[in-house]
């Protein structure tokens, strides 16, 4: 009714619009249903008429937030819904959606987490967390790193269309930045391919030597790959041994930060294009910086 009044959040006083709690009510009646209902039970469970149901049914259809079985004609919730749950989603920031993630890394792992997003030609660090103590690797938000840096690089550059790749790979060999660097591009191309497959990648001292990564790609709505999560830690700590355990940990936390971001679950890589940028900052060693590119 509209005399319907009650208390707000603000401390001030709802008066409720009959049409609007109506069509709320119903909504949610779909959605704790779990499946199409019809019209008569509808009016049954919210004590309204029938009329007045199907009046608001045909036009929560009409604006695409319910549909209709053609052959039941009962109802269920429309994929219009998503429209208002994608806004919803969109305006939450990335770093602040992984920052209790990358603490939840770091105390799993004891070494530093880091989310990168690609920006022109580089990756660009948007959030991190890292350790007590002064042995670590350290990576502060803001700093850029060179395109191919590392295991969040080989995330990032997976799931692009392969003229964006060509565009950005080249024609010529790859920057050698260890002896353990990927240089030639059909190699790398390889690996794009089996991290593509496997969803993860491995860093193992191929930018910096002594440092080893592991990366997870963090998706948008739209299940376009839009960041890589990564930990990073030195060899003798990050080895071999402590990889599987690491790797589950940080495809964990990617999927739960995709989830946040309103991803489908586990959504396939399409292959067909990728939002991130090309602009990245630079590792610093134990506060030193590290392979920051000019």
């Amino acid at each position: 009714m509209a005399s319907d009044v009650r208390q707000a959040a603000t401390g001030g006083t709802v008066r409720r619009v009959p049409a609007v709690d109506r069509a709320v009510r119903l909504l949610d009646s779909l959605r704790r249903a779990g499946g199409p209902r019809g019209i008569s039970e509808l009016a049954r469970e919210l004590g309204l008429h029938k009329a007045t149901v199907r009046d608001i049914l045909l036009t929560l259809e009409y604006h695409g937030l319910v549909e209709r079985d053609a052959a039941t004609a009962r109802f269920r919730l429309g994929a219009g819904l998503a429209r208002f749950a994608v806004a919803v989603r969109s305006g939450e920031s990335l770093a602040a959606v992984a920052r209790p993630f990358l603490r939840r890394l770091v105390e799993q792992t004891g070494e530093t987490a880091l989310v990168t997003v690609l920006d022109g030609a580089r990756q660009l660090i948007v959030a991190q967390d890292e350790p007590a103590g002064a042995l670590k690797i350290s990576a502060p938000v803001g700093r850029r790193l060179p395109l191919l840096a590392g295991a969040p690089a080989k995330v990032l550059l997976a799931t692009l269309a392969p003229a964006r790749l060509d565009a950005l790979l080249g024609a010529g060999s790859l920057p050698r930045y260890t002896a353990r660097s990927i240089t030639e591009p059909a190699a790398y191309r390889a690996e794009l391919r089996a991290v593509r497959q496997q969803g993860y990648a491995l860093d193992d001292e191929e930018f910096l030597d002594g440092v080893r990564a592991v990366s997870a790609p963090v998706r948008g709505a739209d299940g376009v790959v839009v960041a890589a999560l990564t930990v990073v830690g030195f060899s003798t700590r990050l080895a071999p041994e402590r990889l599987r355990p690491t790797i589950a940990a940080v495809v964990d936390a990617a999927a739960e930060v995709s989830l946040r971001l309103g991803a489908p679950p586990r959504a396939a890589d399409s292959g067909d294009g990728q939002r991130p940028r090309d602009d990245g900052p630079a590792l610093q060693l134990a506060g030193a910086p590290v392979g920051e590119e000019r």
